[in-house]
């Protein structure tokens, strides 16, 4: 089992998840105390299907095609009252009353 400090798994995070991929445990420590284990998810053996990139036209041509859900113009009026009172008053811990 591999052991790491925070700073060291921060600065070489690809070497370490290879070797959690590859059936090696990481142990990972802030100052001396583990705090997480890194071991892998998927056998290294096995082929995820990942779907490739797409290039911007072919994305926005896939994008189109999908089905657009409707809202109605309440239902996108109270997201939007939801959205300002909680930027506005939560954020800055200011208590204002609901209408």
């Amino acid at each position: 089992m591999q052991e790491v400090n925070i700073s060291e798994l921060k600065a070489r995070l690809s070497h370490y998840l290879r070797l959690a991929e590859s059936g090696e445990e990481v142990l990972v420590k802030d100052r001396d105390r583990p705090v997480a284990r890194l071991v892998g998810c998927v056998p290294a053996s096995v082929d995820l299907d990942v779907p490739r990139r797409l290039p911007w036209d072919e994305a926005a041509k896939v994008l189109a095609s999908l089905p657009r859900p409707k809202f109605s113009p309440e239902v996108i009026e109270d997201t939007l009252r939801w959205v300002r009172q909680d930027r506005s008053d939560r954020w800055f811990g200011k208590k204002r009353k609901r209408k």
